[in-house]
């Protein structure tokens, strides 16, 4: 009970002080996804100013020890939201937390954790730690403020304070928290978290459902990669960074679109074609994945990226 009474108080003054810089980030509730795992699914757009920012999958795995919370959203605000959605499932303490990489819409909702639960330890990439020192998250407190027209004001950067690698495990209580990362996929900074005990890995950005992500941090084929690698998992339940969870059919879905892209950029460098000419080869390449929330906008650059890549290969 005592630790309901310190979120219940910490709370308040967050909303006290948070009213006075921005509204708060609209309630959306916790799913849950397998045993003792919850995710909040959120929109599926660009962050703006209808979202308030908010457009991300956070999750809560509940251990013996407390929740671990994974990916706590886009600012400050994003973050009370999930605080505020958390007592609906627990009302134990925050006793750690994860970010799966280095893009702010994933982990600016730190500050609202660590304000409330200032002992949990923050995981993340041990590259993410260092561009976050070199400045990458002063540079998404910004991007944040600018694309949601100040929703998300008040916002400060509070990273991960614990470096984690490929193969690392932390135990929390009763749960094993197996790290995976294999190199560039969508950034250099991706940890995918395996939940040993339920089958559960959240995968980040690495895979998304029904929305096509921003690649310009990433690599087409280390992006592949990875998700060949974490695909000889049996895992039961899988965690998109967008999108909706589900079984293992989700991750060969998103595959097949990366797949895709690079054939067809592969086919154009190979008839001797310029790097505009992917789009109309990826268009039809990719038809199943036409309805897909930002396919419009990221068609275009990502085949052209690709064959970056593939151009590259070949040198």
């Amino acid at each position: 009970m005592k630790y309901l009474t310190q979120l219940f108080l910490s709370l308040f003054l967050l909303g006290g002080l948070t009213a006075s810089l921005s509204a708060a980030v609209q309630d959306q509730p916790f799913e849950k996804v397998a045993e003792n795992i919850w995710v909040i699914h959120g929109p599926l757009e660009m962050p703006n100013v209808d979202n308030q920012g908010f457009m991300n999958n956070p999750g809560v795995v509940l251990t013996s020890e407390g929740a671990v919370i994974i990916d706590p959203g886009s600012s400050l605000q994003s973050g009370e939201m999930v605080l505020r959605m958390l007592k609906d499932v627990t009302d134990k303490p925050v006793v750690a937390v994860f970010n799966t990489h280095i893009h702010g819409d994933h982990w600016l909702g730190n500050q609202a954790i660590k304000a409330v639960w200032p002992d949990a330890p923050v995981y993340g990439h041990t590259e993410m730690l260092a561009m976050i020192k070199d400045g990458a998250g002063d540079t998404w407190v910004e991007l944040m403020d600018k694309l949601t027209e100040g929703a998300t004001k008040g916002t400060r950067v509070v990273g991960p304070d614990h470096a984690l690698n490929h193969g690392d495990t932390i135990k929390v209580g009763n749960k094993t928290f197996r790290i995976h990362h294999y190199g560039q996929a969508h950034t250099r900074t991706d940890l995918m978290i395996e939940v040993v005990e339920d089958g559960v890995i959240f995968l980040g950005d690495n895979v998304t459902t029904n929305r096509i992500p921003r690649m310009v941090d990433g690599n087409f084929t280390g992006n592949i990669n990875s998700v060949d690698r974490i695909l000889e998992i049996n895992a039961a339940t899988w965690v998109p960074g967008h999108g909706k969870t589900g079984d293992v059919a989700i991750v060969k879905v998103f595959r097949g679109y990366l797949t895709a892209v690079y054939a067809s950029a592969k086919q154009a460098f190979d008839a001797d074609m310029d790097s505009s000419d992917v789009k109309p080869i990826a268009l039809k390449a990719t038809v199943a994945y036409k309805d897909w929330a930002l396919y419009d906008e990221e068609i275009g650059p990502q085949g052209a990226q690709a064959y970056m890549e593939v151009e590259a290969a070949e040198f």
